[in-house]
C-alpha cells in the first residue's frame, strides 16, 4: 500500500508519454515541411542556458540526456527535426555571457534570442514564477499538472505573463520528486518540528509550517552541513542525493506526496519569435508545450535509478506520509504558504483560483 502512490505516479506517467510522442509523431510530421532547407533559409540562433552542460553520466543515462540541460537538448532536438532543419539551437553555458540573473532581462531586450532558465532566477521581476516553478502542494504528479495546465487554463494564463514581459514561453518540466531530505526520521511531519532546514523561498515557508527553522546556505556545504549537523535537513529534488553526493550523509527522505513538481522553462524574444516563418510558429505553438511534457520521462526515469541506487549503496530510508498526515499538510500549505505567493499580483491570485478548482473538482480540498 505504501507505494500505490508511487506506482500511479510512475506507472501512468509512462503511459501519457507514449501516448503523447505517439501523437507527435504523426503530427509533428504533418506540420513540417517535406523538402529539405534551401540555402539561406536555414535559421541560426545563439543564447545561454542558466545550466552547467558539464555532467556526468549515472546509472544507465548517457551524458546529454541527464539532468536540466539534458532536457533542454530533448527540446532542441526536437525543434530541428520538426522544422526539418530550419531552426537549429546552441547554447552557451551557464555565464558564459552573463550571470543567471542576467538572462530574464537580456532575452525580454531582445540582447540574445533565446534563453533555457527557471523561474527561481527572476521571481522578483516576474511573482508568477513562484507558480510556474511548481507551487507547493498544487498537483500530485504529472497528470494532474497536464490537467490544470490545458483543461483549467493554468498554461494560457503563464503564457499571458511572459507575452507581457516580451517573451515567448515554453515550459519544460522537470516533475522531479521533490520534498524533505534528513538525517534523522521523517516518518511523519512532526518529526521535523524544531528541526534546521536548508530552503529558500517558498520552500523555506513551507518546512517554517511545519515548526522548523528554515536555513539559507549556499548549495555547495550543504554536503558538510549534513555531516557536522549544521542543518539536518534540506528541500530538494531526490536527484541531488546523487548529483551533490547527499546520499552519503543523508539517511531518510520523503518521497510521497512529492512537495512540488519543478519546472525550468526555454524563453524566446516575442520579436525574435514573430520574425520565425509562420509554418515554423505554427510548429512550435502547437506542440512544443506537449513535448515539454514528454521531456519529462527521462527525468522520472532518472529518479529511479537514484532512489534505488541509494537505498542499496547507501540505506536510504524512503518515506511515504499517511494520506491523513498529507492532508493535514497539504491544508497547511494552502492557508499559510499560498496567500502570501497570491498577494503578490492579481494574476497569482487568478491562478491560485484556478489550482484551487481543481483540486475542489479532484476532491483534495474542500
Amino acid at each position: 500500500m505504501k507505494n500505490k502512490g508511487l506506482l500511479r505516479l510512475f506507472g501512468g506517467t509512462i503511459c501519457i508519454i507514449i501516448l503523447i510522442l505517439l501523437l507527435l509523431s504523426f503530427s509533428v510530421e504533418a506540420a513540417s515541411p517535406k523538402e529539405a532547407p534551401r540555402k539561406g533559409e536555414v535559421i541560426q540562433w545563439r543564447g545561454q542556458s542558466d545550466f552547467s552542460k558539464s555532467l556526468s553520466p549515472f546509472g544507465p543515462f548517457k551524458l546529454g540526456r541527464i539532468g536540466v540541460y539534458g532536457q533542454t537538448q530533448f527540446m532542441l532536438d526536437w525543434i530541428t527535426k520538426a522544422t526539418n532543419g530550419r531552426l537549429k539551437i546552441d547554447f552557451e553555458t551557464v555565464g558564459s555571457i552573463n550571470p543567471p540573473g542576467e538572462t530574464f532581462d537580456m532575452v525580454r531586450r531582445g540582447v540574445y534570442p533565446i534563453a533555457n532558465s527557471t523561474g527561481p532566477f527572476y521571481t522578483g521581476k516576474m511573482p508568477e514564477t513562484d507558480i510556474e516553478v511548481g507551487l507547493l502542494f498544487a498537483f500530485r504528479d504529472l497528470f494532474d499538472l497536464w490537467d490544470c495546465y490545458f483543461n483549467y487554463g493554468l498554461y494560457e494564463e503563464l503564457k499571458r505573463a511572459y507575452a507581457e514581459h516580451k517573451i515567448y514561453w515554453i515550459p519544460v518540466h522537470a516533475a522531479s520528486t521533490v520534498n524533505i531530505g534528513a538525517t534523522l526520521p521523517l516518518d511523519t511531519p512532526q518529526r521535523l518540528k524544531g528541526k534546521k532546514i536548508r530552503a529558500l523561498g517558498q520552500f523555506g515557508d513551507y518546512v517554517a509550517a511545519l515548526g522548523a527553522t528554515p536555513v539559507n546556505i549556499p548549495l555547495a556545504e550543504v554536503y558538510m552541513g549534513l555531516k557536522l549537523g549544521t542543518i539536518e535537513g534540506f528541500v530538494s529534488g531526490v536527484q541531488f542525493l546523487h548529483s551533490q553526493k547527499w546520499d552519503e550523509v543523508t539517511k531518510y527522505f520523503v518521497l510521497n506526496p512529492s512537495c512540488s513538481l519543478w519546472s525550468n522553462n526555454i524563453l524566446i524574444n516575442l520579436d525574435a519569435f514573430n520574425a520565425l516563418p509562420k509554418d515554423i510558429q505554427q510548429i512550435i505553438d502547437q506542440y512544443a508545450p506537449y513535448v515539454g511534457f514528454a521531456a519529462a520521462y527521462d527525468w522520472r526515469q532518472q529518479d529511479q535509478w537514484v532512489i534505488k541506487n541509494a537505498e542499496k549503496q547507501f540505506g536510504v530510508k524512503f518515506y511515504t506520509w499517511s494520506e491523513e498526515d498529507t492532508r493535514k499538510v497539504t491544508k497547511l500549505v494552502t492557508e499559510q504558504v499560498w496567500p502570501k505567493i497570491a498577494a503578490k499580483s492579481p494574476r497569482n491570485a487568478r491562478m491560485i483560483e484556478i489550482i484551487k478548482r481543481q483540486m475542489r473538482d479532484h476532491g483534495r480540498i474542500e
